[in-house]
């Protein structure tokens, strides 16, 4: 919410900027992390023991790799002829990277060790002082370079109050620097499955706004940053939550009944919400951008269309995504590695075709339809392979529920109802349904 008001205080054109620039800093991200983190959580989870030398390898690689990636997007900047406060402002975005990516090595032995409440702390730590800083920006004058700079203080901060949890519980001999490159090629050889997913999925989600200003310039990337922001927030949620999952899907991966009673567990607990947000914003979407009040109706009617289409996306997600970390956790990240370079293709070919007949909508709808094709391969993988036994009937009252919510909203919208109204009735409906539905029972089975 708080990002509305910074990209209406300085405008779509200047968001529209740091919007492009840091998803192509988010495409490059793996050359950050080249699958470590999620590799060392796979790790840790079913070998808890790890020497500590061999953690001191994983930490020293990954502070290497941290200070060459903002040198390197530097030059990636330099070499798309951005101007040279464009490519200073590439730097500290990268930057901020870096330690975020830093943090994300604590969070993943935090993950390991099934430290979820830690770990869960840590995820809001950076957000909770960016709102702080921002906030004290909106009050002295905010600009998109003192924004940047907040955003990079708020993750610098971040990883110093991890690193003091993080010491006290693997001692210091787990981030003890060295050079080692003969375990870091080993390391590498193990990771790459990993690295690979990472750059894929970076690709996926953040082509689109860098196609977009490149295509459509600045304003419409900021007009479709507007829009695509809500994208991120509400994913936030499964972001939290699907990495708790993948640690646990990796624990329990040699017990097909524990593994399918986690499967139903993380349908229930990552579908409900991503139902609910994703039923209102098709019926209440231009409530969301009450913060903008600079944009004339025009904007705010082409981000409201471009919002609602890629709700699809958050709709498809809370089906979906599950069955994605269950096999990147499980063995199956070679063939999510192969569907992500076809699903990347079928974006890309639909964003050069779309955008410049529909505009944002159209890198909106590329957007829906290569997430089902990469959630449809999800399916298809685990029903051929009978990877995991999926239980149907919890998926059926999921859907069921969907149908049902999305329904009460049309009706509920149709009557004109007021939107806090229609979203308070609605949470109760799917509190009752899901009660109905015995939901509880299953997540207490765990």
């Amino acid at each position: 919410m708080l990002e509305n008001i910074v990209q209406d205080k300085i405008g779509h054109i200047q968001y529209g900027i740091f919007a492009a620039l840091n998803a192509l800093a988010f495409l490059f991200i793996v050359l950050l992390d080249l699958g470590i983190n999620q590799f060392l959580t796979k790790d840790l989870s079913s070998n808890p023991e790890i020497h500590a030398d061999k953690l001191s390898d994983y930490f020293s690689l990954k502070v290497l790799l941290a200070v060459i990636y903002p040198f390197v997007m530097l030059l990636v900047g330099y070499l798309m002829a951005y101007s040279s406060s464009e490519c200073i402002l590439l730097f500290i975005i990268s930057l901020a990277y870096s330690f975020y990516q830093l943090s994300m090595y604590l969070r993943a032995k935090f993950q390991a060790s099934q430290m979820f409440n830690l770990d869960s702390l840590a995820s809001i730590s950076d957000k909770a002082l960016l709102i702080v800083f921002t906030t004290i920006l909106l009050l002295i004058g905010i600009t998109v370079f003192n924004y940047v700079e907040a955003r990079f203080l708020s993750i610098f901060i971040t990883f110093l109050i991890l690193a003091i949890p993080a010491w006290k519980i693997y001692t210091s001999k787990s981030f003890r620097l060295k050079w080692n490159h003969i375990s870091w090629a080993q390391i590498l050889k193990q990771t790459y499955p990993f690295a690979l997913i990472t750059i894929l999925f970076s690709m996926h989600d953040k082509i689109d706004q860098v196609m977009i200003e490149r295509m459509l310039g600045d304003h419409a990337s900021g007009l479709y940053a507007g829009a695509y922001r809500w994208l991120d927030a509400f994913m936030m949620f499964l972001w939290i939550i699907l990495p708790m999952f993948f640690a646990r899907f990796s624990y329990v991966r040699k017990d097909p009944l524990e593994l399918r009673k986690l499967l139903s567990m993380s349908q229930i607990i990552s579908g409900i919400p991503m139902i609910l947000v994703s039923s209102f914003v098709w019926f209440y979407g231009e409530q969301l951008f009450f913060l903008l009040g600079h944009s004339t109706p025009v904007e705010i009617q082409e981000m409201t269309l471009c919002l609602k289409i890629l709700f699809i996306t958050i709709m498809i997600h809370a089906f979906f995504a599950c069955f994605g970390t269950l096999l990147s956790s499980t063995g199956g990240e070679y063939f999510i590695n192969r569907m992500l370079i076809l699903s990347i293709l079928v974006n890309i070919g639909l964003n050069l075709i779309l955008l410049p007949k529909m505009g944002i909508s159209g890198a909106a709808l590329a957007t829906v339809i290569s997430n089902m094709f990469i959630s449809a391969s999800y399916i298809y993988f685990i029903l051929k392979n009978k990877h995991v036994q999926i239980d149907y009937r919890i998926s059926g009252k999921i859907l069921l529920l969907a149908l049902l919510i999305s329904g009460l909203f049309y009706i509920l919208h149709k009557f004109e109802m007021v939107w806090w109204i229609a979203a308070f009735i609605a949470f109760a409906f799917a509190a009752a349904l899901s009660f109905l539905f015995q939901f509880h029972r299953a997540i207490k089975k765990i």
